[in-house]
Parts: C-alpha cells; sequence; structure tokens
C-alpha cells in the first residue's frame, strides 16, 4: 500500500480495531467536520482497520497561559461553559480560536481564560443638587476650600459624606453645597453645576465628569466653548447610563430574546450591560441599556471578505493564494457548506514574499 501523504498541519493515522470518527477525532481534539475535509477522498463512515486517516496533528492540550483546560462534557455549549467560569462567550472564542462552538465534542480540551481584572472604581461623585462640583487642587483644605465659597466645614463635610477631609487627594470632584449661580446661568435639571478655572474647556471638562463634549455643549445652549471665562459657572448633565447604546423601556410582551433580536445583539452583551437585571422577570416601564452591536466572529488578521455569487471555498483559497484548510481554520465556527454569497468571512494573513 502506497503510504497516505498527510499536509504539514496533520498526520497519519491508522485506524485500530473498535475505533469511530467520533472517537478519533475526541482523541484528536477535533471535530468530524475536520476529519472528513482532511480525508476528501475517504467515506470516513466506513473506516476500517488497518487504513490509513489524515488527522490534525496531536495536540494534548492547547496553550492557556495564566488559564486553566476544561473537558467538554455532554451538553455543554459555549454559553453554558461562559456561564459557569464568569466568564463571557466572546473571551472563551478569543482563547480557544480553532474550536467550533456549535461542535463541541466530549472529552475535547479547551482553555478557560483567566477572568479580567475589574478595572478601578472611578472615586464616586457626590450628588450636587443646587450645588456645584469642584475639583480638589494641591494644597486644599476643607477650610480654604469653605472659605473660598463662602460656605462652612460643616457644609462641606455633609455634601460630601464619603470624602475624608484630612485626606484629600488631588483631582478628587467633591460638591459644594448651596451654589448661588450668576443671573444667565443655563438651568441644570438632574445635573450640577460647576466654576470653570484656569485651563478648563469642554473637552478636559467632558473627561472628568465622563460625559461627552456634545453633552455639555446642548446643556449649556448659551455658552461658547471657545470663550470659557474663570468663574463662569456652566451645567454639567447627569451622566449617561448607557454609554455607546441605547435606552429601551420595557413594554408588554417584551423579553430578553426579543430585545436581543429587535436590536441583533447577543443576550450576553444586554444580560452584561445590565447588572442586577432579573432575566425571567421584567416589568413593564423598566429601563434597559442596549448596548452597541459587536460582532461575534473574530478576524485576528484582520482581513475579511464577502464571498461573491458562485464563489466557493476551494475559488476562494485559489483568488488569494491561500490554502482551503487555513480559511477553515482562521474561521472555526464555519463549515465548508457554509462559504456562500453574502456571506462574511476571515482571511488568513498575506504572506510576505
Amino acid at each position: 500500500m502506497r503510504e497516505r501523504r498527510c499536509p504539514p498541519f496533520a498526520e497519519a493515522y491508522t485506524v485500530k480495531q473498535g475505533d469511530t470518527v467520533s472517537k478519533i477525532a475526541a482523541e484528536y481534539n477535533t471535530t468530524v467536520a475536520v476529519i472528513r475535509f482532511l480525508n476528501p477522498t475517504i467515506n470516513i463512515n466506513r473506516i476500517q482497520v488497518g487504513q490509513v486517516i489524515c488527522v490534525p496533528r496531536r495536540v494534548v492540550t492547547p496553550p492557556c497561559p495564566n488559564g486553566t483546560i476544561y473537558t467538554i462534557k455532554a451538553g455543554d455549549t459555549f454559553y453554558k461553559i461562559a456561564d459557569e467560569f464568569d466568564i463571557t462567550v466572546r473571551e472563551l472564542q478569543l482563547a480557544n480560536p480553532l474550536v467550533n462552538p456549535f461542535n463541541l465534542v466530549v472529552g475535547q480540551k479547551i482553555c478557560i481564560p483567566k477572568p479580567p481584572a475589574p478595572p478601578p472604581e472611578p472615586p464616586a461623585i457626590p450628588p450636587c443638587v443646587d450645588g456645584t462640583y469642584y475639583v480638589i487642587r494641591s494644597g486644599d483644605t476643607f477650610f480654604s476650600i469653605a472659605n473660598r465659597f463662602n460656605t462652612t466645614v460643616r457644609e462641606l463635610e455633609e455634601a460630601n459624606p464619603g470624602v475624608d477631609p484630612n485626606s484629600l487627594v488631588v483631582g478628587r470632584i467633591i460638591c459644594i453645597p448651596r451654589k448661588v449661580v450668576p443671573p444667565g446661568t443655563p438651568p441644570c435639571p438632574g445635573g450640577a453645576y460647576y466654576t470653570i478655572e484656569a485651563g478648563d474647556t469642554f473637552f478636559s471638562i467632558a473627561n472628568r465628569f465622563g460625559v461627552t463634549v456634545r453633552d455639555l455643549e446642548l446643556a449649556n445652549p448659551g455658552v461658547d466653548p471657545t470663550k470659557l471665562r474663570i468663574g463662569q459657572v456652566i451645567c454639567i448633565p447627569r451622566r449617561p447610563r448607557c454609554p455607546g447604546g441605547r435606552i429601551h423601556v420595557v413594554g408588554t410582551g417584551d423579553t430578553l430574546f426579543r430585545l436581543a433580536q429587535r436590536y441583533d445583539v447577543s443576550f450576553r452583551s444586554i444580560v452584561d450591560a445590565n447588572p442586577g437585571i432579573d432575566v425571567e422577570n421584567l416589568q413593564i416601564g423598566q429601563e434597559i441599556c442596549i448596548p452597541p452591536y459587536e460582532p461575534a466572529e473574530l478576524c485576528p488578521t484582520g482581513r475579511t471578505y464577502v464571498i461573491m455569487r458562485g464563489e466557493t471555498l476551494t475559488s476562494i483559497a485559489e483568488k488569494f493564494t491561500v490554502s482551503a484548510t487555513d480559511i477553515l481554520k482562521y474561521n472555526p465556527t464555519m463549515a465548508p457548506s457554509e462559504f456562500v454569497a453574502g456571506r462574511r468571512i476571515c482571511l488568513p494573513p498575506e504572506t510576505q514574499v
């Protein structure tokens, strides 16, 4: 029998007594679809003892720096595993780029990445109804601030219950209570007033208070952002609750599944954007944050292509001078039959000549 030649990324395997394609796929941490692709001239449903087939080169365990290896069990899905380990499906996909999440095999090993450390919480900005915000500067004390703004240390402490007056931090935002605003100052419902200081711009103020320049312009229609004056009082609008997204008010019949369909975002992204939400018991009138759309398919090379009418996996590979297997590698959730017109795919990186 002539020796079987396999691609560089695969190796020959001799079928043994009791072998099935599913068993071989699990042993090599791959799928039946990949073995079928590697053996186009063989009926893999009728393999025989002694027959030589091509399988992906054995990877005992996937690379998993700082993470843990997990073995797939019956009933597992990427969503279920991500939920169990308190990570997102997107993080699981990034850690396992060659794993097809829609064709998991019992016994297959995947990497569970270490959950990212939560970003440090910025110091809480105290509510400041009818007052004005002030940013602590070097040398400030509650006594000097009280004298400057014609208030008392006691009133400052009451307006800033979470601030230690003996340990003021430069850049910390505090509330100056009962600020008397000059005539002509714009109304500021739900927000708070701020007094312009040397060096202030709308851009720096927006960054400091977590709003956008556009939010500031809308809240201060009579203020020219190019001609700010020291001592001028402006309105800092309430910080948006759903940055980059939109607020949806729950109506009759709304469920998270219907909202995901309506706005074309993932169920998990809605849950992540609304911590503490009861997914099974939405209340009419409840406000839900719909996060901005993010494509679920990842393309680490940054090269994408929309399949044209009549094209196939093979013709696309020839067009871009790459192997069909490499295209499958960079589109791990797609089977060869899914390369149809209109579908956006990820292309391998360009070969340097």
